[in-house]
C-alpha cells in the first residue's frame, strides 16, 4: 500500500514536472518568423520594409538603424507585454520620425492607442521601465520621457475618441494618409545601464 502510494505520488510529481516543461518549452513571448515579423505578446510586428532581427547580445532591449530594427528577446521575456510593444513600436518610430526619442516615444504611444494594446496602466508600465534613468547624450531623462508620454496619451486618446465618433457617425473609418515618407537621422537606443556600443549586424 505505502508501495503504492509513493509511486502514485512520484507519478504526480513527474506528470506536474512534465506540464510545466512542455508549458515553458512551448512559450515563445519573442520570436522571428519566416516572413520576418516578430512575434511578441500574440501579436505579428513588421516596421514596414524594415529588416527585422532578433540577438541576445544586443546590450538594449532595441535598437533602430537604417533599414533594420534590432531587438533582445532575452532581455524583453523580463518586461511586461506592454513594454516589449512599446519598445518595438519605439524603435519603429525612429524609422517613421527619425532620431529624436520624444517624437518615437509619442509615435509608439499614438500607434499603441489607435491599436488598443496600450492602456493607462500600460503606459504607467511603460514609464517604470525607464527607471528614472538620468539624461544621456542620447536620450532625455526618464522623467521627462515620462512627462511627455503623458501628454503623447492625452493628445491620442483624444484623437481616437474623435475618430471613434466621426466613424460611428458616418460609418466609414477616416484616416490621414501620409504624402511623403521620414527618414532616420540617427540610431535609436533602448540603453542598458553600463552597456558596450553595439554594432548592428550586416544583411545576408
Amino acid at each position: 500500500m505505502r508501495v503504492e502510494r509513493s509511486l502514485s505520488a512520484v507519478a504526480a510529481v513527474l506528470l506536474i514536472l512534465s506540464v510545466q516543461g512542455a508549458s515553458a518549452q512551448s512559450a515563445s513571448p519573442v520570436s522571428l518568423q519566416r516572413d520576418g515579423a516578430i512575434t511578441m505578446a500574440g501579436r505579428a510586428l513588421k516596421c514596414g520594409s524594415v529588416r527585422n532581427v532578433l540577438d541576445n547580445r544586443l546590450p538594449n532591449l532595441g535598437i533602430a538603424s537604417p533599414g533594420v530594427l534590432v531587438m533582445n528577446p532575452r532581455l524583453l521575456t523580463r518586461q511586461p507585454q506592454t513594454v516589449r510593444l512599446f519598445v518595438f513600436y519605439h524603435e519603429c518610430g525612429h524609422h517613421h520620425v527619425g532620431g529624436n526619442e520624444l517624437k518615437a516615444d509619442c509615435w509608439a504611444v499614438g500607434e499603441g492607442v489607435r491599436e488598443g494594446w496600450l492602456d493607462r496602466k500600460g503606459l504607467t508600465q511603460v514609464c517604470a521601465s525607464f527607471n528614472d534613468a538620468p539624461p544621456t547624450p542620447t536620450h532625455p531623462s526618464g522623467r521627462a520621457r515620462c512627462g511627455n508620454l503623458e501628454r503623447c496619451f492625452a493628445s491620442a486618446t483624444q484623437r481616437h475618441q474623435r475618430t471613434a465618433a466621426a466613424t460611428a457617425a458616418t460609418g466609414k473609418p477616416s484616416s490621414p494618409k501620409l504624402t511623403s515618407g521620414p527618414t532616420l537621422v540617427r540610431p535609436g537606443v533602448v540603453p542598458e545601464p553600463d552597456a558596450p556600443a553595439f554594432q548592428a549586424p550586416p544583411a545576408p
